[in-house]
């Protein structure tokens, strides 16, 4: 369906209509500011990666709902058709950067909303860092992707970590966004809103808390305070935990950068070589670095 289409068929995009701005940098969905005489939205035209991992649009929408009653995701606006698209409010604010990590009320934020968002009731929405991993495998081998050298290696212990994180009850079963990078945190200037919910639902809290770290370039100090921020307290234990995640996080990452290379092999328009992605990030793992 073309944006267009889409907006003509949607009352609050077509009503007083303005301009349409196609916002770069998301590298799975369409997503385009629609600016009318009323306000301005945000329209996500949705990929189909979703149907790989088994997670339906509608629960989604739910789970994006429930977080928007809480105070920290933009108001849905428009879902009748959430597996081809959905419109929400446009924050005005802007992205948090690598930088914003130096400010403790920034840090303080970013683990209130994890902590809000580990709280939300939704056990029919599972998606475990696993589930991404086998899903996104099992959708790269459909499009036939050659797997890379060094592949079965890192799988195996990935096995052997979830064998061990299923004894953990506590934080092995908790609601979890499971994308929540700093580009997916709107700060408006006083509020922290978190976005792009489609890879939600119960996992691992121990695998949220890598997901800054390992594209920040943590040390293990600055590791080691980011899990007291969480906890409110540290031990070696949960340092050893949070390693052996980060390793689970840089798999799912081997593993999108395959599923995503035959998921949009022949459009010309893409100009991220996701294969060469997953190479590199087999490649980090066997020098035993577990960041991006």
């Amino acid at each position: 369906m073309k944006v267009e289409e889409i907006i003509r068929q949607v009352p609050e995009l077509s009503n007083e209509f303005l301009s349409l701005e196609n916002l770069r940098g998301g590298l799975c969905n369409q997503t385009y500011k629609v600016q009318t005489k009323q306000s301005s939205y945000i329209l996500r035209i949705n990929s189909r990666q979703n149907e790989y991992l088994k997670l339906t649009r509608r629960s989604e929408v739910e789970v994006m709902k429930k977080a928007n009653i809480e105070g920290f995701a933009p108001k849905v606006i428009h879902s009748n058709n959430p597996e081809q698209f959905i419109v929400t409010e446009f924050l005005e604010g802007r992205m948090l950067e690598k930088n914003d990590l130096k400010s403790d009320n920034i840090k303080g934020m970013i683990m209130d909303r994890l902590k809000r968002i580990h709280r939300i009731e939704g056990k029919s929405r599972t998606c475990t860092p696993y589930d991404l991993i086998h899903g996104y495998l099992k959708g790269a081998d459909q499009f036939q992707v050659k797997h890379p050298d060094g592949l079965n290696r890192i799988l195996h212990r990935v096995e052997k970590i979830a064998h061990k994180r299923n004894n953990d009850k506590e934080y092995n079963n908790k609601f979890c966004h499971n994308d929540s990078f700093l580009c997916n945190m709107i700060y408006t200037g006083q509020q922290l809103q978190i976005i792009d919910w489609e890879l939600s639902g119960v996992g691992d809290v121990f695998f949220e808390l890598t997901l800054i770290p390992f594209t920040n370039q943590f040390s293990e100090t600055d590791e080691r305070e980011w899990l007291k921020l969480y906890f409110g307290y540290f031990d070696e234990e949960m340092f050893h935990i949070f390693q052996d995640m980060k390793f689970v996080a840089m798999v799912r990452e081997v593993a999108w950068g395959m599923f995503y290379s035959g998921f949009t092999k022949g459009e010309s328009n893409i100009d991220f070589d996701y294969y060469n992605f997953a190479e590199y990030c087999i490649e980090r793992i066997e020098h035993g670095i577990y960041q991006l």
